[in-house]
């Protein structure tokens, strides 16, 4: 669903959704034994500390427990994750993402590698994007859409100036991200690329509702291309998930977030056209539109949903373990290849219980789709009212 304006890196988007779907479509229907073809999108995640404390953060609680001076112990080393890099596939796109990427000294040894090799986004806060940086990445960036190199750009920016810095928790966080983003949008434009194209990722919470309709302009005016709106997920409120059988916890486990469906629906409404006026694109998760206000009231029927992503996406954490999604650990690099783990005995098995059915921690997960939901109408208007909603439902 969308705001009516159409970017490059909506059709992108869309465009990489197409494709997935045909790539996973034989090993998913087909391949009963869980096997599928290489990987293409890769998760590495370079670590999870952070130089913020946002409230819905998956790890809030090990990062404000754990000593500062002990959160990189055990993290892979920068010729470790140089390595892991080499091993992705030739036409593969690589994510980095966090915790903060640039907590890490060597983040930008490691992100000019991968550039050099594979097509690359990151996520950050960018509150250490400054304008050397910026320029850097924007050198990294490709002469064309699809080239080796940076490709795109997510920043996480969770509402207007006061309502982001309380969610941070640190005074003054909304300045620095937005300066760190009409930094690299302004080193972008002086290069004349049209990379990397820059996506503004904001949560949908009880905080920051109220705000939501100001988030276009807020996009607009620093530079970026996109407003993606997410869903909040719960699941990593567990602290051993991925390290147990996933179906050990019950929808009773999972704290899914609770909003008022009405005030909920009038806010989607402002935003979309607050985003329409600002010329900005705006992305609501691949569901319809019914689906994504009933998950802010009592949650998704998984039965109503797969997922396609472990046949295609793979995840390393920073200490290396390897995951087709965090709810299931598979492996560690530093015993086994991505190319042995991939097709490994855990991982078939995963995707097979996967395809049968979800599990109750996969509510909130943006890599879901709903059943039957056609890519065509995935970028579909909302519907002209509520009453409209309660008749399709």
């Amino acid at each position: 669903m969308e705001s009516g304006v159409t970017t490059i890196q909506g059709r992108v988007t869309d465009l990489y959704r197409r494709v997935t779907r045909l790539y996973t479509a034989i090993p998913y229907s087909v391949f009963r034994t869980g096997h599928s073809f290489p990987a293409w999108h890769y998760f590495f995640e370079i670590t999870r500390r952070c130089n913020l404390r946002c409230k819905m953060c998956q790890y809030i609680q090990w990062l404000e427990n754990t000593p500062t001076r002990v959160q990189a112990d055990g993290e892979l080393s920068t010729e470790e994750w140089l390595n892991v890099v080499d091993q992705t596939g030739r036409f593969s796109l690589i994510t980095f993402t966090g915790g903060e990427v640039w907590v890490r000294k060597d983040f930008d040894d490691i992100l000019a590698h991968a550039c050099s090799k594979r097509r690359v986004h990151f996520i950050s806060n960018a509150v250490m994007l400054r304008e050397e940086r910026a320029r850097r990445c924007v050198e990294l960036a490709p002469k064309r859409l699809g080239g080796k190199g940076l490709n795109f750009a997510g920043i996480s920016i969770d509402g207007t100036r006061d309502v982001h810095d309380v969610i941070r928790a640190q005074r003054g966080a909304f300045d620095k991200s937005i300066k760190g983003v009409q930094a690299l949008a302004e080193a972008r434009d002086r290069a004349g690329k049209k990379c990397p194209l820059i996506h503004i990722n904001t949560v949908i919470l009880k905080e920051n509702l109220d705000v939501l309709p100001d988030m276009p302009k807020v996009v607009a005016e620093s530079g970026a291309n996109v407003l993606n709106l997410l869903t909040e997920m719960r699941a990593h409120d567990h602290q051993d998930l991925g390290h147990v059988d996933p179906s050990q916890f019950g929808r009773e486990d999972v704290n899914t977030p609770h909003i008022d469906v009405d005030r909920l629906d009038e806010v989607l409404r402002e935003t979309a056209k607050a985003a329409k006026d600002a010329g900005v694109e705006l992305r609501l998760p691949r569901t319809p539109y019914e689906e994504l206000l009933k998950y802010h009231e009592r949650g998704y029927d998984l039965v109503d949903y797969e997922c396609r992503a472990v046949w295609t996406n793979l995840y390393v954490g920073a200490k290396g373990g390897v995951y087709p999604c965090f709810i299931q650990k598979v492996g560690n690099v530093r015993e086994h290849s991505l190319r042995e783990i991939w097709n490994n005995a855990k991982m078939r098995e995963f995707r097979r219980r996967r395809r049968d059915g979800g599990f109750a921690v996969c509510q909130g997960c943006c890599e879901l789709e709903y059943k039957g939901y056609a890519h065509e109408t995935a970028r579909a208007p909302l519907p002209a009212s509520r009453d409209a909603v309660s008749a399709s439902s």
